[in-house]
């Protein structure tokens, strides 16, 4: 019998953070990434049914998936017509989500985040200032519903405002699992977001006990790690790093990138969670697509993480499935997390077992978010064509 191309993605793992039973027994090593796509209710910006459709419809048995990036509070969010966490109208819209993607097999983790700096008075209550470590201002523009504005200078956030932040995340775990139905939580570490802008010396200025040397910058992420876990269980956490993104104004130096890895790979792997996503921008297409002449790093990074974090470990960033098969073939990696190729092909991981080629269209970033007519949702979003493996390659 020939040797499967895709026989790493394809083979079953129990995740680490599960040692202790068999909570989340994947079938195969094929993750969802998440994918902010601004579809949601434009007034309250729940999911609905249409994204319970786009979710099962890139459902596998036994696969996971990871939604997009959802905001812990009214205060975190950073897009028009991205979901949150800490409504009503929220926690039923994504039960609309969990229950049918448990229905057909397969497990969901909620990403939660706060958007820090990189948003703006006319997204958040009352017309408050975006808060961040510190007033450094993010070069770029936010989409507002009044239109385009620079990003604002945000306010530095006091200790006590950090306090009620991690309140915030760990109730928003809580709402996920117990309430909304989702088997667990990814914390977005990356993007230039808050928990990031923490960690980056270009964002964090500080010169209390958050600011400074590394494991002082590190401190307020791992307490909200710490109080997810003391929340709803280690099994249950999962966290996302991206250090050297190119994304929100934020490129870190590659020195302090790699000793921030450094430091914080013991620090999770002793948490025992789920799973890290590392996340990169080194990887063609992908900084090729971004406009990069070159990659951020000269590092692999993923190899770099793996000497200091062993449990598991989830790669992602415009990676190749033959690329991540390579990873998880020689111990790297232990999952491959896929953006841009469930766009537009919804039984991804069936084109994969069956050797067939990808359709290329997510590609196209002029669909990658939601249209200004929210009846056009659908367009580029439930409406690709279902490939069926067992047929003609994909064009």
């Amino acid at each position: 019998m020939a040797k499967l191309e895709f026989e790493h993605l394809l083979s079953p793992l129990r995740l680490a953070g599960a040692a202790r039973g068999s909570l989340l027994q994947l079938k195969h090593r094929v993750v969802m990434a998440p994918l902010t796509r601004t579809r949601n209710d434009p007034l309250t910006y729940a999911p609905r049914h249409i994204n319970a459709l786009y979710y099962t419809q890139r459902t596998s048995d036994g696969g996971l998936i990871i939604t997009e990036a959802t905001a812990v509070s009214a205060s975190a969010e950073g897009y028009l017509r991205a979901p949150g966490m800490y409504t009503e109208a929220h926690i039923d819209g994504w039960r609309l989500v969990t229950d049918a993607v448990h229905a057909k097999g397969g497990f969901v983790f909620s990403q939660l985040f706060h958007a820090g700096r990189v948003s703006h008075s006319h997204l958040l209550p009352e017309g408050v200032s975006p808060v961040a470590p510190s007033p450094v201002r993010a070069e770029g523009n936010a989409h507002t519903k009044l239109g385009k504005f620079p990003f604002e200078e945000p306010r530095a956030l006091d200790s006590k405002e950090m306090e009620e932040i991690v309140k915030d995340f760990a109730l928003a775990a809580t709402r996920a699992v117990k309430e909304a139905g989702f088997d667990g939580i990814e914390l977005h570490a990356g993007n230039g977001y808050l928990l990031q802008e923490f960690l980056a010396k270009k964002t964090n200025l500080r010169t209390d006990r958050y600011g400074g040397s590394i494991q002082n910058r590190a401190k307020f992420l791992l307490e909200v790690v710490d109080a997810c876990v003391a929340a709803i269980g280690a099994e249950r956490v999962a966290i996302k790093l991206q250090q050297g993104a190119t994304f929100s104004d934020l490129v870190e130096p590659e020195d302090d990138s790699l000793a921030q890895l450094a430091y914080l790979g013991p620090q999770l792997q002793s948490r025992n969670l789920a799973y890290v996503c590392m996340s990169s921008l080194n990887y063609d297409p992908y900084y090729k697509f971004l406009g990069l002449e070159k990659p951020n790093f000269e590092t692999d990074v993923f190899q770099y993480f793996r000497k200091h974090y062993q449990g598991t470990l989830m790669v992602n960033g415009g990676l190749s499935p033959q690329a991540a098969e390579r990873y998880l073939e020689e111990g790297t990696a232990d999952l491959a997390c896929f953006g841009v190729l469930f766009i537009a092909n919804a039984n991804l991981v069936a084109l994969l077992a069956a050797g067939k080629e990808m359709n290329l269209g997510g590609w196209d970033t002029k669909i990658w978010y939601g249209p200004q007519d929210p009846a056009d949702d659908e367009k580029g979003y439930t409406d690709w064509p279902f490939v069926d493996p067992n047929n003609a390659n994909a064009k």
